[in-house]
């Protein structure tokens, strides 16, 4: 029992967390542990084209790793899908978040599928498929991913995580005003690796109830849309059928020295999938983790913020004219 009396914790939040499911879980790793362990996942068919902690999941979990590679439309190929079944997974990402409209395709295919869709959270489709989405990768909080489950059920045996070791990189950039805290988010990320399978903290699910979702999706589409119109000119990628909200991935023929010019401008575009130099991974897949500058359009930023990134790139391949 609670002692009775005592100094204030934080106040009950009343809301909603976005996602109706009761699979909260600590971070996108653990739920795809969770799925591992709860389905008794034996075989797991992963991408080149994929962050190695994932990988690393699946080792721990002593899952037997088929790696794939994806073709020019990032979709999965040189499948033997003979090998799928209820022990034998697909793990598939929707990429950017660019092919919501592939999924459903993607789940008759193969059938035993796990679909992760961290770059698309504002998708409320409802896949025949175990989803996984992530707060951390859309909103600040220390901790959080979920899964929308398919014949997938609540454990209780399992304990929640704690946020406070992690909450420390969040309350440093927001005291210190540092515009890029690294260390300390390093730091943070430290426990994701090394923490045990564990559900979302009570701290960031009762936190999760206070965010403004719909102002969010809006902001971050509002930004979206100005990029498209701006970048268009210098993207490979055909953007215009497409709604996004991760961020706007910009993918050129230069991207490391186009993002390098950006951080000297005080405009951060972290590169993904930095393991595909290593892992196996094909040229081209090579290639389009090199090139791709994915840029922010989340809710902290507003349409100034989005003609500061477009001046930018702008003024970036001007001087890359005058130099030829």
């Amino acid at each position: 029992m609670e002692e009775i009396g005592c100094h204030f914790k934080f106040e009950n939040i009343i809301g909603n967390t976005y996602h109706d499911t009761n699979l909260l879980l600590s971070s996108g790793r653990n739920c795809l542990r969770y799925i591992i362990k709860e389905k008794g996942i034996k075989k797991l068919f992963l991408p080149y084209f994929l962050c190695e902690t994932l990988t690393d999941v699946a080792k721990k979990e002593n899952v037997d790793i088929y790696f794939y590679h994806i073709d020019e439309n990032y979709m999965p190929k040189d499948i033997d899908e003979s090998k799928l079944d209820e022990k034998s997974y697909i793990y598939y990402v929707n990429y950017y978040g660019l092919f919501r409209d592939k999924i459903n395709d993607l789940i008759k295919q193969y059938k035993y599928i796990i679909i992760d869709n961290t770059h698309d959270f504002f998708d409320k489709d409802k896949y025949e498929a175990d989803t996984i989405y992530n707060y951390r990768k859309y909103f600040g909080v220390p901790d959080g991913a979920c899964i929308i489950g398919h014949n997938l059920e609540y454990n209780p045996s399992y304990e929640r995580g704690k946020s406070l070791p992690k909450v420390i990189e969040m309350l440093s950039r927001d005291e210190t005003q540092e515009f890029f805290h690294y260390p300390t988010f390093l730091e943070a990320d430290k426990h994701f690796r090394n923490e045990d399978l564990r559900y979302m903290s009570n701290f960031t699910e009762n936190y999760l109830h206070a965010i403004n979702y719909q102002d969010a999706l809006e902001t971050r589409l509002n930004n979206y849309r100005l990029l498209r119109n701006y970048l268009c000119k210098y993207n490979r990628l055909d953007l215009s059928t497409k709604e996004l909200t991760y961020m706007y991935p910009l993918l050129v023929s230069d991207g490391k020295e186009l993002r390098s010019y950006l951080k000297d401008h005080n405009i951060y575009s972290l590169k993904h999938w930095v393991n595909v130099e290593w892992n196996g991974s094909d040229e081209s897949e090579i290639l389009r983790a090199d090139n791709m500058v994915l840029l922010p359009i989340d809710q902290r930023y507003d349409s100034k913020d989005m003609e500061y990134i477009a001046e930018n790139i702008e003024d970036y391949y001007r001087k890359q004219l005058v130099k030829k």
